[in-house]
Order: structure tokens, then C-alpha cells, then sequence
């Protein structure tokens, strides 16, 4: 049952995966949305949170959280973004939006280490 300490990543990865797989007509509009790469910020967002979700069950697992978790969500982006275009017939892979997706793993991994590892807060987490 050690899968169990991944509920939250893996619950964060369901809601990435319904916002990259839903249709591109049913995305939600607003002028929010309408600021110049408004997508990017939201996924480097939307992993920035998965690679710290991914940092404690890695770690309360005693393994190499730092490499793995970081691993992992690279991982995963990548495959979600060149799937993206294999799942819906109106959304496409783009390498922009995996590039943002990497840079919120990259700041998530140095957040994680400066402010969180072994610090009151980590319980949160």
C-alpha cells in the first residue's frame, strides 16, 4: 500500500489531464484568458504543484526524492503534452507549453529545497 502517500500527485494529474484533454470548445472563456501566454503561466503552474506534491511520497518512501521527483513530472509533461494532440482532435502538442511545464518542475524543485525540505511546514506538503 505504499501507493497510498501518492494520492494527492496522482489526484493533481487527474485534474492536469482533464484540462489538457478537454476539447478546445469547451475550454472556459474569459478575458482572463485572453493575456498573452496566459497557457503557459497555467502550466507552469499546473506543474510547478505536481513536482512539490511528488517531493514527500518520494521521500517518506526513502527514496531519492530530489532526482525522482523532478524525473517524474518531467516525465509525465512530456507525455502528456505529445499525447495531447493523439487524444483530442482539437488540441495539439506544442513545445512552448513543455518548456513552461519544465521551468515550473525546475522553480518547484528549487522551492522545494529552500523553503520547504526539512522545515516546520514540510507536514503541509
Amino acid at each position: 500500500m505504499k501507493y497510498i502517500h501518492f494520492w494527492k500527485p496522482f489526484l493533481w494529474l487527474a485534474i492536469i489531464c482533464y484540462g489538457l484533454f478537454i476539447p478546445a470548445n469547451e475550454l472556459p472563456t474569459s478575458p482572463l484568458f485572453n493575456i498573452p501566454y496566459f497557457d503557459k503561466l497555467v502550466h507552469f503552474s499546473l506543474f510547478f504543484v505536481l513536482c512539490v506534491l511528488f517531493f514527500k511520497p518520494f521521500k517518506k518512501l526513502n527514496l531519492k526524492h530530489y532526482y525522482l521527483a523532478p524525473a517524474s513530472s518531467i516525465l509525465l509533461g512530456l507525455l502528456l503534452e505529445t499525447s495531447q494532440h493523439l487524444v483530442t482532435i482539437s488540441r495539439t502538442s506544442d513545445f512552448y507549453d513543455f518548456l513552461a511545464n519544465a521551468s515550473g518542475i525546475a522553480v518547484a524543485t528549487l522551492f522545494y529545497f529552500l523553503l520547504i525540505s526539512n522545515k516546520k511546514w514540510e507536514i503541509l506538503f
